[in-house]
C-alpha cells in the first residue's frame, strides 16, 4: 500500500515537472487597442477564457504573453479583442511550443489578418 502511494507522488510531481507555461512576445501592429486574447486548438473554436492581463496593449505595443501549461496546445488559432469596439480577429494554425515571437496585423475594413512570427 505504500509503495503504491509513494509511486502515484512519484508520477504526480514528474508530471508536473513535465508541464512548464510558454512565453512569447506579442506585438500589436494592428490600429486597435487589444484587451483580450484568447486560444483554440485549431479548427475547434472552444476559445479559452481572457489571457491577457494587465492593461490593454496600445497599437504599436508590445507584451509578453504566458500561456499556462494547463491549457497549453501546440497547434491554435488565436482571437484578439479590441477595446475600440473593432471586430474580434482571427490567426489560425500558430505553433505556440515554438512560438518566440508574434506581429500580428488587422485590416478591420477586409477582414483580412495576417501575421509575423519568429520560432
Amino acid at each position: 500500500m505504500l509503495r503504491s502511494i509513494a509511486v502515484a507522488l512519484l508520477s504526480l510531481f514528474a508530471g508536473s515537472a513535465l508541464a512548464v507555461d510558454t512565453t512569447f512576445l506579442l506585438v500589436n501592429s494592428t490600429s486597435s487597442p487589444i484587451n483580450a486574447m484568447s486560444i483554440s486548438q485549431t479548427d475547434m473554436g472552444m476559445w479559452s477564457p481572457n489571457l491577457l492581463h494587465g492593461p490593454i496593449i496600445p497599437p504599436g505595443a508590445s507584451r509578453q504573453i504566458v500561456i499556462p501549461a494547463s491549457q497549453l496546445v501546440c497547434q491554435v488559432d488565436m482571437k484578439l479583442g479590441f477595446s475600440d469596439g473593432a471586430a474580434p480577429a482571427t490567426w489560425q494554425y500558430l505553433n505556440l511550443c515554438d512560438l518566440r515571437k508574434i506581429q500580428v496585423f488587422y485590416d478591420r475594413y477586409s477582414g483580412i489578418t495576417t501575421a509575423r512570427y519568429n520560432e
